[in-house]
């Protein structure tokens, strides 16, 4: 079993390329919880909201990735209605999921933070990469939570439901190996202070965060809980013998999700660096493959719209902030119109 482009993606930052020189959220505001909403009675829920109005926008971030992922996006739309960006269940300032990160887990929770806050009617459901999984789940399970959805260069269904290997039988490592060797070396309590190169190769040190968030993004990338929840959407998301197809792919086709005529915007990036060890080949395979998957997302919605962002790698968020913000503004425009 290979690792897919995916996880290597996600695991590297690779996909995130040049920050753009937009305003950002102060970093002060992500180093400590903002608000903890208990949902199933105990677990909290790290949620912090900006604005007023309705619908209620919320951002869901990607694998490993906290409220900090939408900090040039969220202000800005706060300026035209509620914004809430929340850390999922095991990341961030959010208590660890009670059982495997996955899309039924995932959408609700969201259901639950949503009922627990209360949000003047449907909301719209902003999420990146691997969160997109989770808004086409959310459609599906709970089509009432929902008035319309962003996409930001999401992740799919078909994703996990690979071509299996020509020789099923090779023993592969599991792309989440690496992070099972840092979630013991956590435990353990190297990676507070890391001096071997196993330890060293845990901790990722963002160059592109100030002070603040470098020292958050550390404690969170060292928190046992942390590591845990990636192990498991990264096995949520892996297909392997015998059936090929995922967990969270599993889930998504007993769902059927189809939006009827909800506003669906899709935002796909518009170039990505050849992964290492791959070939020009396989990076056009794959880039050939996420276009295409991303104008069959689009066409889930009779109103559904698939965008390429010109200049933009896969935090197109950090990138393009902007193409992000409009694309949000008028969803929200399109449901205050019906």
């Amino acid at each position: 079993m290979k690792t897919s482009v995916f996880v290597a993606l996600t695991m590297s930052f690779a996909g995130v390329g040049p920050l753009a020189a937009q305003t950002a959220i102060p970093s002060e505001n992500y180093a400590h919880p903002q608000r903890l909403v208990a949902i199933d009675g105990h677990r909290r829920i790290n949620l912090f909201c900006q604005g007023q109005g309705a619908p209620t926008v919320l951002f869901d971030s990607g694998l490993g990735d906290t409220t900090v992922s939408w900090r040039y996006v969220q202000g800005e739309v706060a300026k035209t209605t509620r914004a809430c960006s929340y850390d999922r269940a095991g990341y961030g300032f959010s208590d660890p999921p009670p059982g495997a990160s996955d899309v039924n887990s995932s959408v609700r929770d969201i259901h639950l933070l949503l009922k627990a806050i209360g949000t003047d009617g449907p909301i719209v459901y902003v999420g990146h990469s691997i969160a997109g999984l989770y808004g086409v789940g959310l459609q599906g399970k709970y089509p009432e939570d929902v008035a319309a959805e962003v996409l930001v260069d999401p992740s799919y269904a078909d994703m996990g439901r690979p071509t299996p290997p020509p020789d099923a039988t090779d023993d592969f490592p599991p792309p989440w190996a690496p992070l099972e060797a840092c979630l013991a070396l956590a435990k353990s309590g190297e990676l507070q202070e890391p001096k071997t190169d196993a330890a060293k190769a845990c901790v990722y040190e963002n160059r592109s965060l100030d002070d603040v968030l470098r020292r958050v993004d550390r404690q969170h990338q060292t928190n046992p809980a942390t590591i845990s929840t990636k192990i498991s959407e990264i096995q949520s998301f892996t297909a392997f013998a015998p059936s090929w197809v995922s967990t969270d792919t599993a889930q998504i086709d007993a769902l059927n999700p189809q939006f009827g005529d909800k506003p669906l915007i899709i935002l796909t990036h518009s170039s990505m660096p050849v992964m290492p060890g791959g070939t020009p080949e396989q990076h056009k395979l794959m880039e050939d493959r996420w276009m295409a998957a991303h104008g069959r997302l689009a066409a889930l919605s009779t109103r559904g719209s698939h965008i390429v962002v010109p200049d933009s790698r896969h935090y197109i968020q950090f990138n393009q902030p902007k193409a992000v913000i409009d694309a949000i503004n008028k969803a929200v425009a399109d449901v205050r119109a019906k």
